[in-house]
């Protein structure tokens, strides 16, 4: 009788303890997540929850720190568990709908965008967060629409106008995304990333002069030099047929990949616009010492003796290129890189 008692009372003390312990952690998981610390706080909130998993407060908390910290995969289907009860919850929908998009089932995150938007929120968060999602199927026009109406509500927001000309960009509306990509360096202005895509984007709308003050100031502000780079700029020195300028550049690129050929040949092509053939010559010959048999550096070379005048030599060239690439023959005397 007393050994029974005894079991009952230490069962009961169990269960008390185990109540109390979930409890305990969400509190604990509160003071982490005051202090910044998430990845703390989404320990104690998967304790907590493994012991009470009825309990609303954590399964929400559970579910907006494992959001906060990337954890989508685990996120996604808590926050699903709660619309079942909640369908119109604006946020949860909104960041199912950011979730889906950054995972393989992208379409999934649309659909909830749309749910999102006949439920006419207020939140301009929430439109950023749906115009990720629209963003991420490539529903550019759509994205652009949302993170417009949460520029309006958050005109100091640092990421919304980068991300509209992105938008505009991958429409090949360049002139937009340049006023939009400028628009992101002028909040952010010590962002060397933000610089060199205003940098591009005035490239491709063809505003060459603000183009190269802008790859100056990127690399003033330590943007990462490459290849890359340095090819950028040069291009945009050449539209403004500023040859000696994009020369350095060019060279600057290839002192990241020296044996580049695209660059090796746009280089020689800057020399030629110049009017230099023979170092346009000399560093062709630096790619044949490699690989003798490179059709478009022979072409390339052929055209250097044609731009000078030298027809007779360059046909010799012609000749050779056609032999190892006769594609190369619709490109006769065409080249417009040169």
């Amino acid at each position: 009788m007393n050994r029974l008692l005894l079991t009952f009372f230490t069962i009961g003390y169990a269960i008390t303890i185990q109540a109390q312990s979930a409890s305990e952690f969400l509190i604990q998981a509160a003071s982490f997540k005051q202090k910044g610390n998430n990845i703390e706080a989404a320990k104690l909130l998967n304790k907590a929850f493994e012991l009470d998993r009825s309990n609303l407060e954590i399964k929400k908390d559970l579910a907006d720190i494992l959001y906060l910290n990337k954890k989508y995969f685990d996120a996604i289907p808590l926050y699903e568990d709660m619309i079942k009860t909640d369908d119109k919850n604006v946020e949860y929908l909104a960041r199912l709908s950011e979730m889906y998009s950054m995972s393989p089932r992208k379409q999934k995150g649309m659909e909830y965008a749309d749910k999102v938007l006949k439920l006419k929120p207020t939140d301009a968060n929430i439109n950023k967060m749906i115009a990720r999602a629209y963003f991420e199927v490539k529903y550019y026009p759509k994205a652009i629409e949302q993170y417009m109406i949460a520029e309006k509500a958050m005109p100091n927001d640092l990421d919304i106008p980068y991300k509209i000309g992105l938008c505009n960009r991958k429409l090949n509306k360049f002139y937009d995304a340049m006023i939009y990509y400028i628009k992101a360096m002028n909040l952010d202005p010590n962002n060397s990333n933000k610089i060199y895509e205003a940098a591009n984007s005035c490239y491709d709308a063809n505003n060459y002069k603000m183009a190269v003050e802008l790859y100056q100031k990127a690399e003033d502000k330590g943007y990462f030099k490459s290849k890359a780079f340095y090819d950028n700029w040069a291009m945009a020195y050449e539209e403004m047929k500023d040859f000696e300028q994009a020369i350095n550049c060019y060279m600057k690129a290839k002192e990241y990949s020296p044996f580049d050929k695209d660059i090796t040949i746009s280089l020689a092509g800057a020399y030629m616009k110049k009017g230099d053939f023979n170092k346009s010559r000399e560093v062709l010959d630096e790619i044949l010492k490699i690989n003798p048999k490179d059709a478009d550096v022979i072409y390339t070379k052929g055209m250097s003796y044609y731009k000078a005048g030298n027809t007779s030599r360059a046909e010799v060239y012609f000749n050779q290129a056609f032999d190892l690439d006769p594609s190369l023959k619709s490109l006769r005397y065409t080249k417009s890189n040169f």
